[in-house]
């Protein structure tokens, strides 16, 4: 417990470093004109919503886009719409107003949000689309969730067959969030990958969670019904981070050869966590790498659009790397 109160109040600085879920950039609140056309100067202005901040993934990335973007001297807001998809829309209409360059958006709702991002492709404005295949955007950078969710399913499967058999099955529990669409996919995906140990394991439990707290809670009452319960499979590093508190207090600190934890997104304590024998946390699936390296990724794309530098293909797929103890060391080195 100590250690995920020590996590959330590092969760809590780092949004605090976000400027409080709203980071804006040197005269951000002038109001210009929306751009019609690449600027002679490269001095850009990006306006990017967010579903949280408080999700540690987006907290880490984007305090490092904050970071390249202030380095090129560009104006920006980030602005966290909380998982509402009223608030993201206000927040898009006030990037249109404004004058941004770059609208880029990670989606509440992906329906809920199209009309404004034609609104803000009618004044000449450039919308990337994290996440979600929009119609109305010039860029969608995604991911194949449900490929994402066959991963960490086939990775708990390897594991699985490894430790346990049909006459001793593992006992599963399943931390997913089908309110969001793309966690849907990702969680039916585990689902799905779990079949390679088909016969060896049982799911006792499907939970929702996307943050730590939660999914410690979570954990500690499925235990409290399966205290057998030795593999979990989570949407992403929240579900991983409280899952792993939860099996720590249950099994006292040692962990067991035969529990896991197999999720996605692979920041820094999930990475610490893997290659620790004190954590339950097994193989996490992530992308770029580090955050630092998605963050170079993503703003290396905002100066190609902004530039006026059409991608190929409207849907860029993000790489799938699987992440354990065979290399999660080398990682981990990024952020050091």
């Amino acid at each position: 417990m100590k250690k995920l109160k020590a996590y959330l109040l590092c969760a809590v600085m780092a949004v605090s470093l976000l400027a409080g879920c709203s980071m804006t950039g040197p005269d951000s609140n002038n109001s210009k004109p929306a751009k019609t056309e690449s600027k002679d100067d490269g001095k850009f202005k990006v306006g990017i919503t967010l579903q949280s901040l408080s999700n540690d993934y987006f907290a880490g990335v984007f305090g490092e886009v904050e970071t390249l973007i202030k380095e090129k001297g560009w104006e920006y807001t980030i602005v966290d719409c909380k998982g509402n998809s009223a608030e993201q829309i206000s927040q898009v209409e006030n990037f249109i107003s404004s004058g941004c360059d770059l609208i880029m958006i990670h989606s509440a709702d992906p329906n809920a949000i199209e009309d404004v991002c034609k609104s803000a492709q009618d004044a000449g404005i450039t919308v990337m689309s994290w996440d979600d295949s929009l119609t109305n955007s010039d860029l969608n950078w995604v991911i194949d969730n449900e490929e994402l969710g066959k991963t960490i399913g086939k990775a708990a499967a390897e594991f699985i067959n490894e430790h346990y058999s049909e006459d001793n099955k593992a006992q599963v529990a399943i931390m997913n969030y089908p309110q969001m669409p793309v966690l849907l996919d990702r969680g039916n995906g585990i689902v799905e990958g779990l079949k390679d140990a088909d016969g060896k394991y049982e799911i006792v439990a499907e939970q929702p969670a996307i943050e730590a707290n939660e999914a410690q809670t979570n954990m500690e009452t499925i235990l409290q019904s399966y205290p057998d319960c030795k593999i979990v499979c989570t949407t992403g590093s929240g579900p991983d981070i409280g899952a792993n508190e939860a099996l720590k207090v249950h099994t006292k600190g040692t962990i067991p050869e035969d529990m896991g934890i197999f999720s996605a997104d692979a920041v820094q304590q999930q990475l610490t966590a893997i290659v620790s024998d004190a954590d339950a946390s097994n193989t996490s699936v992530g992308f770029e790498g580090s955050n630092k390296k998605t963050a170079v990724a993503v703003v290396d794309l905002f100066e190609k659009l902004l530039n006026g530098e059409k991608p190929e293909k409207k849907d860029l797929q993000r790489p799938l790397t699987v992440i354990n103890k065979d290399n999660a060391e080398e990682f981990l080195k990024d952020y050091k």
